[in-house]
């Protein structure tokens, strides 16, 4: 039996969480049962060279965002017709519902999947055209085969408010490859001596790009709290945004006193060879769907406290510190780890170990699709 032509669609390869997972995923699919291939719709390519090193030769379309004429729409479709899947998996809103739109107009149609990356209910999180996205791909449910939640609360979510249908739904949450992302004292000591800390220095860490979403002001007001109680304590804080050229994020470290006791790191691609380096990591997000970010920290032995946020709290389980947007819990919830960080280290990479492996997602999602394919 000939593997089972399996194509993605996507809005971009932008570096986000979404895109991140759908890579690892791809990187660990057994080539022997499938056959994948990837359409990115947008115009962001900073993962596409990723994607070209797992073996994976994307259909870079580069329509304009907002804009498909006819003729973008027919260039589209004409390269889900060249691949001929048996599914069609959308990744993302926009996946979704291009996924959805060329289903209906081939003929043998495949299989279509959704993948929802997020937990679609706060309107600060996405655009009013990403909304509508959301929406109109609801005229579509019935040719929708399997929706893939990343989180327990986007599956509540999307049943209970947009009215798709929970029988029909599967988890897929985010793998963390547990061999990359585990504990490194040598990755410790060279972060450390690189920033000039000390390992007996407190350190906080908070890994996310600068957006509203991620509320880096209630990280910051907290960490502010926490060094009242600590004051050797030091901020790391790493991603897209979060260096001297953001005039934004320079004025709130001023007005709080913090411009010498946080480091500004930046994006940065191996980002595994950073938590390490962390006692605690601190999330602050208004919303979330599958945080990446604390299953990553606790793979490599770092306790974490977290807003309560898409399925942070199932992650984090006694590993750690569930707490409420204000910055005074988030400050007492910190202190406390951060005064006995490697108590607690070894069972938060356990319970990843148990429940987030990549290699057991893959294997789960892989039988989904087979499942599908006997039908």
């Amino acid at each position: 039996m000939r593997p089972i032509r399996l194509c993605f669609v996507i809005t971009a390869l932008g570096v986000g969480g979404a895109e991140h997972a759908l890579l690892k995923l791809l990187s660990r699919l057994d080539r022997k049962l499938f056959e994948p291939s990837l359409i990115v719709l947008g115009q962001q390519e900073d993962l596409l060279p990723r994607f070209q090193a797992i073996g994976i030769e994307p259909v870079m379309l580069r329509l304009t965002p907002g804009r498909w004429p006819l003729a973008e729409i027919g260039r589209f479709l004409a390269a889900v017709r060249e691949i001929q899947p048996d599914i069609l998996q959308g990744w993302m809103y926009h996946g979704n519902l291009a996924a959805s739109f060329a289903a209906a107009r081939l003929q043998p149609a495949p299989t279509v999947c959704w993948s929802v990356r997020d937990t679609p209910d706060a309107a600060h999180a996405h655009s009013l055209f990403t909304r509508l996205v959301i929406r109109f791909s609801g005229l579509y449910l019935a040719r929708v085969a399997t929706i893939f939640n990343v989180s327990a609360r986007s599956a509540a979510y999307c049943a209970r408010n947009l009215g798709w249908p929970a029988e029909r739904t599967a988890l897929l949450p985010n793998g963390v490859d547990t061999g990359l992302f585990t504990p490194d004292a040598d990755a410790r000591a060279r972060l450390r001596g690189q920033l000039g800390l000390a390992d007996d220095v407190p350190v906080i860490g908070m890994v996310a790009r600068w957006s509203p979403v991620k509320n880096h002001a209630l990280f910051l007001a907290a960490f502010a709290a926490l060094l009242k109680l600590r004051p050797t304590a030091r901020a790391v804080l790493v991603g897209k945004g979060l260096d001297a050229d953001n005039p934004e994020l320079m004025r709130v470290l001023s007005a709080l006193g913090l411009e010498n006791a946080c480091y500004l790191l930046g994006p940065l691609s191996e980002v595994h060879a950073v938590y390490p380096a962390f006692d605690v990591l601190a999330l602050s997000s208004r919303s979330e769907g599958f945080p990446n970010v604390l299953v990553e920290a606790m793979s490599c032995g770092v306790p974490v406290v977290s807003t309560d946020v898409g399925d942070a709290r199932d992650i984090v389980g006694d590993c750690g510190r569930i707490v409420t947007h204000e910055a005074d819990a988030m400050a007492a919830a910190l202190d406390e780890l951060s005064q006995d960080a490697s108590a607690m280290g070894p069972a938060a990479r356990e319970r990843v170990v148990k429940h987030y492996g990549l290699d057991s997602v893959v294997q789960g999602l892989q039988q989904q699709y087979l499942a599908l394919r006997r039908r």
